[in-house]
Order: C-alpha cells, then structure tokens, then sequence
C-alpha cells in the first residue's frame, strides 16, 4: 500500500480550510499538521478528518521541526509572508501558494529562487485557469485552432469592505493586489509574456471609510510580447455580495464571451460560416486545481502555474500600481524568470 501524503496547512480563513476540506476527500491524502494564530482556524482543519490525526500548531517553525511534510498549503495575507516559504522549500517541501505569492516582488524573488534551489513542486492558488471554458479556449490557442490571440477585455467588480487587513493597503495591496490579479493572470495565460503596463486607480466610494486605503476602482491597459493588447478594469464599489468577473478574448479564429471561468460563449469565425456554442459546465475549479497539484507531485512534474507564474503576475500588477501612482506613465517590464 503506497504511503500516503503528507499535508500541512499554513493560514486557516476561509481559504486555507476550504482546501483542506478538499483535500480530506481525496484518496491518498492525510491532513498532518495544521498552523494558525490563533489556533481556532488549524483546530477547525483538524477536526475535518479526526481519523487523520491532524496535530494543530500555533508556530510555523514548530510545525516544520516536529512534523515530516510532503506537502504545504500557504494560506496566509500578503502581509503575513516572511520566508515561510523559503524554510519549508530547504526542508524539499512541495509548496501549494494562494495569491499574491508576496506583497513585494524583491519577496516574491526570493520565493521563486529557493523553489528552484531546492527543486520542489509549486502551484499558485489561480483557480480560474481551471476553469472547463477557460481550459477549452487555452486548448484550442494552444493547438493552433483559435489562431493568433489578439485582445482581452476584462472586467471584476464586487461591494464589500472584506476585512480590516484587506482594507489597508500596506497589508494587502489593494484589490488589484489582492483580488483583480486573477485576470492579469488569466491574461499572462491566454496571451503569454507581458511588456509593458499602463494604469490608473482611484478611491472614489470609500473615502469615509475609516481604514479604507487601497483604491475601489482600477483600469490598465497591458501590452505582451507577441503584441496582443489586453484591458482589465476592476470595481469595489458594485452590487453588494456579488463576485462577477466579465472576460472576452479574441483571437482570429474565434472570439470567447466567459460568464464566469466555467461558462463562456464561443464563435468561431474561421470558417466559411460563424458558428456558436456554448460551454457551461459545473466542475468545481478549485477542486481541479488541488488534485492537479498532488498528481504533479505524485508524477514529480512541475504544476501550473508554478511560483515563475505567480512571481510574473506580482511583477505585473506591482507594475501598474507604480503607473497609476506616476498618472498612468508607461512601466516596462523585464523578461525572463527570478
């Protein structure tokens, strides 16, 4: 009988304790160790599986030294990052990151660099590339069928103060930061390497706000190295409790309209006639991205999107915010990996 993984989770809201929920479902899998301040989130993960034995921690390093890891969620705020990473990858942990990897891209570095050092296995917590329609259009560019990707416009908007630390730009970033850098992701995957951003935010609803300092409306224009174009735009101040993210993408086969990463509207445009169909499938992409990971770590293969991914998206939207604070002036961005 195969041994199974072993799991440990760092950060345990609502991010960190719906991954282990997953997780505790799949075969091959034990939750061993789980670590928060305070304890009550690592308790709650604890009592998902009590077969499984999770022992609860209240620090990382403890964890580390007392447990043996095959696997490790990070969970935790932007801000929370001060090289839990680095410790667990010198351990050759394999390290399953929400987004943003980091508050800082000198950070994010870092990160990537002691992943390569050491040879682990990453993935980055950007569920909407598993999505059954983005996968679809990601299949059909990749093929050649889609033909050359030219444009994406996208949208997200939301109403919601979220939290203290989500409000306060030094903890969190922004929504950009925190929240919209799922579609400069969605972007990088559909169009490749980015070169050049332009952007603007503004705090136009939340001025009254007591604590409120990262920006409720956001919108830059990126250009890539294939010289496709894409717009991502982004909203706080929408319909209150709705999440909505509106995407289109054209390339000159086919041009796709995503209600959301599952469902989305595709015409093809390639062939003597305009042809329509529709994708609108249930999968749940969060589920698809965590048994993604363990079966990369189980093939020792690298996952996607790897810590590289997650670095070139900080870089991007780090890129944009340092636009908007000069009015919008043109940031460079350079190529390659950490």
């Amino acid at each position: 009988m195969k041994r199974k993984l072993q799991v440990g989770f760092l950060g345990a809201g609502y991010m960190g304790q719906m991954h282990a929920k997953l997780a505790a479902k799949m075969a091959g899998v034990r939750i061993a160790a789980a670590c928060s301040t305070p304890t009550d989130g690592a308790q709650a993960i604890a009592a998902i599986d009590p077969a499984a034995g999770t022992r609860v921690f209240e620090d990382f390093d403890a964890m580390l030294r007392e447990t043996e890891l095959d696997l490790l969620y990070i969970a935790i705020p932007p801000f929370a990052h001060n090289g839990q990473f680095e410790k667990a990858a010198r351990k050759g942990i394999h390290i399953f990151i929400e987004k943003p990897i980091a508050l800082d891209v000198k950070r994010g570095a870092s990160m990537a660099r002691a992943a390569k050092k050491a040879g682990i296995i990453t993935q980055v917590g950007y569920h909407m590339r598993y999505g059954a329609a983005v996968l679809e259009l990601k299949r059909l560019i990749d093929k050649g069928l889609a033909g050359t990707p030219t444009l994406l416009d996208a949208r997200f908007e939301c109403n919601s103060l979220h939290g203290p630390w989500w409000m306060d730009r030094t903890k969190s970033g922004g929504q950009v930061f925190e929240q919209i850098i799922h579609l400069y992701d969605l972007a990088c995957f559909f169009l490749g390497e980015p070169v050049a951003v332009s952007g603007f935010t503004a705090n136009l609803c939340h001025r009254a706000v007591k604590g409120y300092t990262v920006e409720d409306t956001s919108a830059a224009t990126l250009q890539f190295r294939s010289g496709a174009l894409a717009n991502i735009s982004g909203s706080n101040c929408a319909v209150p409790m709705e999440w909505n993210s509106r995407v289109t993408v054209v390339c000159r086969n086919v041009t796709v309209h995503f209600t959301s990463h599952n469902q989305a509207e595709f015409i093809f445009t390639g062939g003597k006639q305009v042809k329509r169909t529709i994708c609108n499938a249930g999968t749940n992409p969060y589920e698809q991205e965590d048994r993604a990971f363990f079966d990369a770590v189980r093939a020792r293969r690298q996952a996607s999107p790897s810590i590289e991914d997650g670095l070139r998206s900080l870089k991007l939207v780090s890129g944009m915010l340092d636009s908007a604070s000069t009015r919008g002036a043109v940031v460079g961005l350079k190529e390659g990996k950490s």
